[in-house]
């Protein structure tokens, strides 16, 4: 494939919150030149497939499941069709896994459970397989709100740009809890980030160049920006920014958080505004708001298309996904028609393969 058609062709992965015996996962091929996504396959299998996560050496889709008891499966990808079949799954060991991440270099995979309060992690076998988790790291604690923050809630975990620390976002006690990973594969604790009580740290994400992290709160609908000291595992607190207008009084929770590839833009995503939040990012990394994009119903989660010109959005409450274009301003306007994809909650994407391209 020449570097035009690499860029035009994207793979699309989507989780859902749907039954065991639907194909909650859903493949899809997405042409950026059109702005259209096009379905490939379906998995079934895996109920309430709430995140995702791709390897891309060894193609491998990881999924964790929020039914039961919870779990986390390993997914084969073929190259081309794009169809996906069940490698094998682990128990996440905590309930309501909500949150899946590789190790930068792909050997451990980490899981964060919402309602268990704590994180796993687990050795991968070569083919992408997961060995049984080598540690569970337990939270404790609660927060300033009983009905959201009345025990520890681990709603993310991500490796910071170096990736010698694990940061996972705990809603229930207002922390970053941050580890290191050992040789046999435990956490060791690193630090921790007190965030503003009763925010509800939800998830993060990184400037592209400067030490930077940027938090959204979930409860407080909020961006917290935070010079990310990598030496001590430290944060300190820069910039604090609403996610809703003034005069909005109905009810909301902010889901999600994304920097354009090229770091000029933030977005974050509020459920009950149904919106997107845009900010400018300047020089310095602080934020300046610039204006809400319009959303389906309960924009969870979202994608920047690497491309820097498109976002993929699953507007779960609208069973739909928003293929939307990137203005010269940053803000970005629907395009064409959406997606129907039940209950969708997570995207993930890779530049599709030749052959599977080849074959479309």
């Amino acid at each position: 494939m020449a570097r035009q058609e690499a860029n035009r062709w994207w793979l699309v992965f989507t989780g859902s919150y749907t039954p065991a015996d639907r194909e909650g996962i859903e493949t899809l091929l997405f042409d950026a030149e059109r702005g259209e996504l096009k379905r490939l396959a379906g998995c079934g299998g895996v109920a309430n497939s709430s995140y995702l996560a791709f390897d891309e050496r060894r193609y491998v889709l990881y999924a964790v499941s929020e039914h039961g008891e919870g779990e986390v499966a390993a997914l084969s990808v073929d190259r081309a069709t794009g169809r996906l079949a069940l490698i094998n799954r682990q128990p996440s060991h905590g309930r309501s896994p909500c949150y899946v991440c590789l190790e930068p270099d792909g050997s451990r995979v980490y899981v964060a459970n919402y309602m268990g309060g704590n994180a796993s992690v687990y050795p991968v076998r070569e083919d992408g397989g997961l060995l049984p988790a080598s540690d569970t790291v337990q939270h404790a604690g609660s927060g300033v709100r009983p009905d959201r923050q009345e025990a520890p809630h681990a709603h993310s975990i991500m490796s910071d740009p170096s990736g010698r620390y694990r940061i996972v976002c705990d809603l229930g006690i207002d922390r970053l809890m941050v580890y290191r990973t050992s040789p046999d594969g435990k956490f060791e604790p690193a630090g921790a980030i007190h965030t503003t009580p009763g925010g509800g740290p939800r998830h993060l994400a990184f400037h592209p160049s400067l030490p930077l992290l940027y938090l959204l709160e979930e409860l407080s609908s909020t961006v917290s920006v935070y010079a990310f000291d990598a030496e001590r595992a430290a944060g300190e607190l820069l910039q604090r920014v609403p996610m809703l207008p003034e005069d909005f009084k109905g009810a909301n929770l902010a889901a999600d958080i994304h920097l354009d590839p090229g770091g000029r833009w933030l977005y974050a995503s509020n459920r009950g505004h149904d919106s997107l939040a845009v900010y400018s990012v300047g020089p310095d990394g602080l934020l300046t708001f610039i204006g809400h994009a319009p959303t389906g119903r309960t924009p969870r989660n979202f994608v920047p298309v690497p491309d820097g010109r498109h976002l993929l959005v699953a507007a779960q409450d609208d069973n739909r996904i928003d293929v939307m274009r990137i203005g010269p301003d940053g803000m970005p306007a629907a395009v064409g028609e959406p997606y129907a994809s039940a209950k969708p909650v997570c995207i993930v994407m890779t530049p599709a393969p030749p052959e599977l391209v080849s074959a479309g």
